[in-house]
């Protein structure tokens, strides 16, 4: 049967649908918690939805304590005022199972698959559906799970296009089991297939064993559709992006850095759907704020600093770094409301490890000893062999050497003469400083950059420590998006004493 909360999100003008019903499978970490956002009066769609839910958690409730006659007519009421939802069809077949009806536990286990409950995983490892397991129409169902995933998908992308509308481009890749719904061009759509297929093999390859087993929607709204949508989800100013592992979906302010922070979070939830696994929220943040700063060597994600590093180091000479036996058991809360170094100690702990050829060991044994380990610090101590007073003193050392990334703060550097706003999808063009470098090489008001030589570029976070790696006098090509065409610009980089355009929002 079906307990856990899950989230599931359709977007348009923007319903939030949360709270089907699970009894088994781990909750999914978010990236950013909240209190639930002040939301107006429902519709009569949503008002259908929750009382369908309600009648969800009640029937939950009668199975729980084996009431099971009670417990069908709660789920026949139910499905009179929603035929289609796919967890009470689901949580039906398992009520079926469990009253010697193999026959009708089919038929529903079918149904609710058709209706989208492709969670086959949950639906394997289910012992509500044991005496379902050798009959023939179950192994067709289990065999079929592709087709049932895809026909989800499909379903997804008609619904996401009919909420969004026609101003965004959408797509499913069937390889990669990724669903696209993004107000930006085809050819930059295409970009971020090729990043997020590049990020996904690489962690694969590097950290990750097993791939997501359902398809995970990626949204790439406009500004305006994001600022409602994310208002709709959490009351938190700020957010960026959000990745909700139970409604398998990611949603992205913008390209770049967010973008790769976020599907690392899906990545590592699939990689954790078959353990039913929870990991901590510093593992968890630790690992996606570790690549998010990263770019390819070849097709290697190599992880780098990341900005968090100038809050470490400031915070290491004033006494005021987080003890890592403290950060390793925050729950989420704790860990947002100190974020900078939340989020910087976390990620440093783990380049550390990447750095020392150690971060696959220390995954692989977190996730073997995880009943017994939850928190990840005896596996810390076994995989670096150090106490972890030692392992705390030697990283911090080690992470005080480190040269933090340039950012938009002051800083001595090479001038590109022009100034940004972001877009989702690049760094607009809103100030040209006349006679320099970018007003020479003939970019205009209004161009959106993407691209530094051969390197997608996308958000000053990336942008900024690239051109430090530059001096005055050197030659970048800057790859651009001016309305619907894609330009390429050299541009002879400035000298002087001068800000790094800092990003106005």
């Amino acid at each position: 049967m079906n307990v856990k909360p899950i989230l599931r999100i359709l977007l348009g003008l923007l319903v939030v649908l949360a709270g089907e019903a699970r009894l088994s499978g781990a909750p999914a970490p978010a990236t950013r918690p909240a209190a639930p956002a002040t939301k107006p009066a429902p519709t009569p769609e949503e008002q259908k939805r929750l009382a369908a839910q309600q009648l969800t958690r009640r029937s939950v409730d009668l199975l729980r304590q084996k009431k099971y006659a009670l417990a069908e007519a709660i789920l026949v009421e139910a499905l009179v005022i929603d035929p289609d939802h796919a967890t009470n069809i689901y949580n039906m077949a398992c009520l079926k199972a469990l009253t010697d009806r193999p026959t009708d536990a089919i038929a529903y286990l079918e149904r609710a698959a058709n209706a989208g409950f492709t969670d086959f995983i949950h639906i394997e490892q289910d012992p509500d559906l044991n005496s379902l397991r050798q009959l023939p129409r179950y192994k067709a169902l289990i065999a079929n799970k592709d087709l049932y995933q895809k026909k989800d998908a499909d379903r997804a992308v008609a619904s996401l296009r009919r909420q969004l509308g026609d101003k965004y481009l959408f797509d499913v890749d069937y390889n990669t089991k990724l669903i696209f719904a993004a107000d930006i061009d085809a050819q930059s759509l295409a970009a971020v297939k090729k990043w997020l297929t590049m990020q996904a093999k690489s962690q694969w390859e590097q950290l990750f064993s097993h791939k997501p087993d359902q398809y995970v929607a990626i949204v790439l709204p406009s500004a305006a559709d994001y600022h409602k949508i994310i208002t709709r989800i959490i009351d938190k100013r700020g957010v960026e992006g959000i990745y909700i592992h139970s409604a398998r979906m990611l949603i992205a302010g913008r390209l770049g850095q967010v973008m790769t922070h976020e599907f690392t979070h899906a990545l590592h939830a699939g990689d954790l759907d078959p353990l039913g696994q929870e990991h901590p929220i510093w593992i968890v943040e630790g690992l996606a704020s570790l690549f998010e700063s990263g770019q390819f060597e070849g097709e290697k994600l190599v992880p780098r600093d990341n900005y968090r590093l100038w809050h470490l180091r400031i915070a290491y000479r004033t006494g005021k770094l987080i003890p890592l036996e403290r950060l390793f058991t925050w729950k989420q809360a704790q860990f947002v409301a100190q974020a900078n170094l939340g989020y910087g100690e976390a990620s440093s702990v783990m380049l550390y490890l990447y750095e020392h050829d150690l971060l696959r060991k220390f995954y692989d044994t977190y996730k073997t000893n995880f009943e017994k380990d939850p928190t990840g610090r005896l596996t810390l101590e076994q995989v670096t062999g150090m106490p972890l007073k030692e392992f705390e003193k030697a990283w911090q050392t080690w992470m005080y050497q480190r040269t933090p990334p340039a950012t938009d703060i002051a800083v001595l550097g090479p001038t590109i003469g022009m100034y940004f706003v972001q877009e989702n999808d690049g760094l607009k063009v809103d100030r040209i400083v006349g006679k320099g470098p970018a007003d020479t090489a003939g970019v205009k008001m209004g161009d959106v950059v993407v691209g530094l030589n051969d390197l997608d570029v996308r958000d000053p976070n990336s942008l900024t420590p690239l051109l430090k790696e530059f001096k005055a006098g050197d030659s970048v090509m800057f790859k651009i998006r001016r309305g619907e065409e894609y330009v390429t610009l050299p541009l002879t980089l400035g000298a002087g004493e001068t800000k790094v355009p800092r990003n106005r929002k």
